[in-house]
Formats: structure tokens, C-alpha cells, sequence
């Protein structure tokens, strides 16, 4: 096999065991494995280009890669290569932004499943919808990323989101602008793969509320009272996270978020950083709450 795809495989299998058993924010993890990936593809390139050399090649996927054992890994290494700096750079910019307020929600583990599965999903609907042109390559992780873009508009529609230069607007409005675009590329001559983003959006969306739902979180709602929860509430952001904490259901979704919440609050008595201990929450240096 290439060295460079063992490398390849090994960041990505690297990233995933990290950031799961961690609990490490994905979106970053997987922006940092998509840049590593796309360097891989230059180092491998004589001409500078990472499309022109035999490691790309060996990434990418093809329609028929499913029917051959050898060529299954580029299922997977397929949603972290990338063909361009623009490819790269427009996709870590999209992880970074929804698939940090995705993540937030719902936790690190779920989040991978979720992108995970887009991905794959992307991948074979592209592989379906072009099984004859069999010498067609596709990478990118716009597949997943739609996926991650369904799932979040789902679950959360009525959530606002930026996008770059537009005003903000309800996430079930974002999906319906991204969906006419990709019917528009159906009857435009471009090299975009349309169909793995629909296929990914669909994927996301379909699974994103029963992952969401699996215990695989680090639950904390047991270890700590709403009480000492609303004694840190002394912003208008916490004090809004702590509205989503009161009304979420799931309980995994609710744990992310009181995670999320301890992560950003700060000690009313001397500022510090808060920390769980045992059944109690108290700041870093020792007041308890």
C-alpha cells in the first residue's frame, strides 16, 4: 500500500479515537485532520497540485471502489481529502461555524455518528447516481457537512444562524437555500458533487434526532442542581443556555449543554474557572456553589 494513505488512514483513525474518547469537539478535529490530509496530497504531488499524483488517486472514490476490497478505505479517506485550497478552505470554514453550534448541543460522540454517517451516505448516493462513469473521482467533506446542516435544522429549525455576509436566519431557511442551490448545479455543467450533498443533507437528517437520543454522552445532570445553575447565571448568554437546559428532554442533549454552560461560567465570588466535585459544583479555588 501507498505510505502516504497508511498516513492518511492514521490521522483520520487518530482524530476519531481522540476526539470520541476525549470528548473533544469533532468539527475541529476533523478541520485539523482535512488540513493535515490536504498537505499529504501536496508533499505527494511533484507538480504542487494535490490532485496530480497517485496518493490522490489512491484517496479519492470512484463509483465502483465498493465492489473492490482493496479500494473500500477510500470510502472513508474520500471525505477528507480535498481537490483545491478553496475546496479546503470553504469546507473547515462550514465545520468550523455549524458544525460548532451542532456539536455544542448534542456532544462530541453523537456528533461523530452523525457526521460519520452523512458522509457515508453522501458517498453512496454520489456512487449510485453515477455508477457508469466509472472514471469519475469525488472527495470533500461537504457530504458530511450537509449531513451535519440537515441534522442541526431538524432538530433545532427555528435556530438562527449567520452566514458570512448574510443576516441571520432560521436553519430550516438555510437548509431551502442550500437544496435550490444544488438544483441549480443539477442542470449546471460544474465539477461539484451535488448528489453527495443530497444524499449527505438527507443522511444527516434523517438520523441526527434518534443519535441524538443514544447514550453516549457523559451525563452530569444527576451531579448537579438547578439551583447552584442559576447562581451562575449572571449573563445574558448563560442565562439563555440555562433556558435551553430547563426545557431540553433528551437527556444527553441536556447534559451537553450543562457542559457547555460549566465551561464558560465563572465563580461569582472570585471569578474562576468552575469544576464538578464529587455531588457538588465549586470554582477552581475552592468556593463551593
Amino acid at each position: 500500500m501507498n505510505p502516504w494513505v497508511i498516513v492518511v488512514v492514521a490521522i483520520i483513525v487518530g482524530g476519531l479515537a481522540y476526539s470520541y474518547w476525549r470528548q473533544f469537539s469533532y468539527s475541529m478535529v476533523a478541520s485539523a485532520c482535512c488540513v493535515m490530509v490536504f498537505g499529504i496530497e501536496i508533499l505527494a504531488s511533484s507538480h504542487g497540485d494535490p490532485t496530480w499524483s497517485a496518493t490522490f488517486i489512491d484517496i479519492a472514490f470512484s463509483p465502483q471502489d465498493i465492489l473492490h476490497l482493496d479500494r473500500m478505505s477510500t470510502v472513508v479517506t474520500s471525505m477528507y481529502a480535498h481537490a483545491g485550497i478553496y475546496h479546503i478552505l470553504f469546507n473547515v470554514i462550514c465545520l468550523a461555524f455549524i458544525g460548532t453550534i451542532f456539536e455544542q448541543r448534542i456532544g462530541p460522540r453523537p456528533f461523530i455518528i452523525i457526521y460519520l454517517f452523512a458522509g457515508l451516505c453522501g458517498t453512496l448516493v454520489f456512487a449510485g447516481l453515477r455508477w457508469n462513469d466509472s472514471h469519475v473521482l469525488v472527495v470533500g467533506a461537504s457530504g458530511a457537512i450537509f449531513g451535519v446542516l440537515g441534522g442541526f435544522a431538524r432538530m433545532y429549525p427555528y435556530e438562527r444562524m449567520s452566514l458570512m455576509l448574510l443576516p441571520p436566519m432560521h436553519a430550516w431557511v438555510v437548509v431551502a437555500i442550500f437544496v435550490m442551490i444544488q438544483i441549480a448545479l443539477v442542470f449546471g455543467n460544474t465539477n461539484i458533487a451535488w448528489e453527495a450533498h443530497i444524499g449527505g443533507l438527507l443522511g444527516g437528517m434523517l438520523i441526527a434526532p434518534y443519535v441524538a437520543r443514544l447514550p453516549l454522552h457523559r451525563r452530569v445532570k444527576r451531579m448537579i442542581s438547578m439551583n447552584a445553575l442559576r447562581k451562575l447565571a449572571n449573563t445574558p448568554e448563560l442565562k439563555a443556555m440555562l433556558r435551553r437546559i430547563e426545557v431540553e428532554e433528551i437527556a444527553d442533549v441536556r447534559s451537553a449543554w450543562i457542559e457547555q454552560f460549566l465551561s464558560k461560567a465563572r465563580c461569582p465570588h472570585c471569578g474562576a474557572p468552575i469544576k464538578i466535585s464529587r455531588e457538588s459544583v465549586m470554582c477552581a479555588r475552592g468556593h463551593l456553589l
